[in-house]
């Protein structure tokens, strides 16, 4: 029995020479487009919310950027390749050849579905953002920018950037309280 490691498991997903357009372009809307619908997503809850739900996207934010700062520290102390740079697989995606892992995509994707679900008014996007995020892991590695295991990295990052961000909630009050202000005043004179 083949262990499955990192390598052989990217070999199982990784596209076959000859992907077709069709194939290849469903591949790159999930693995490189669907990430755009996030900050419209965003914009229009908080153009929709109210000042709770508008601190619970702050707070949802907040994880998402410190998630991302240590998907980075991590690549710096531990920088893993990606597929291209060992010669593995097919390439259909274009990408530097900067670390992999984690992929900074799925770490948006699961830190916000992650933040989401200890929300009260943004809990039901928890497990659809956490399936996306799946489907957006498996296209990358399916068009050969990501291993496997940069796409599991990301879940204990994106927790961590949760708890991070849980931690800083009661210092950044005063920060979020004056966004929230600005906001309103903002939307007051607009109307």
């Amino acid at each position: 029995m083949q262990i499955l490691d990192n390598h052989h498991l990217f070999q199982l997903i990784n596209a076959p020479d000859g992907l077709s357009p069709l194939a290849l372009w469903l591949a790159t809307a999930l693995a490189e487009w669907l990430i755009y619908l996030i900050p419209v997503a965003m914009v229009v809850a908080w153009v929709r919310g109210d000042a709770g739900s508008r601190h619970e996207l702050l707070q949802m934010l907040l994880a998402v950027l410190f998630a991302l700062a240590i998907g980075q520290l991590l690549a710096f102390l531990w920088p893993q390749p990606r597929p291209a740079e060992l010669h593995l697989g097919h390439q259909y995606l274009q990408h530097s050849a900067d670390p992999g892992l984690p992929s900074d995509h799925v770490t948006v994707f699961w830190s916000l579905a992650l933040a989401a679900l200890v929300s009260v008014h943004y809990a039901t996007w928890g497990f659809p953002l956490l399936a996306l995020g799946l489907v957006v892991g498996w296209s990358r590695v399916f068009l050969g920018v990501h291993f496997p295991y940069d796409v599991a990295a990301a879940l204990p990052v994106a927790c961590v950037g949760v708890v991070a961000a849980r931690i800083a909630r009661r210092p950044l009050l005063p920060t979020v309280a004056r966004i929230l202000h600005s906001y309103d005043r903002l939307a007051a004179l607009r109307r």
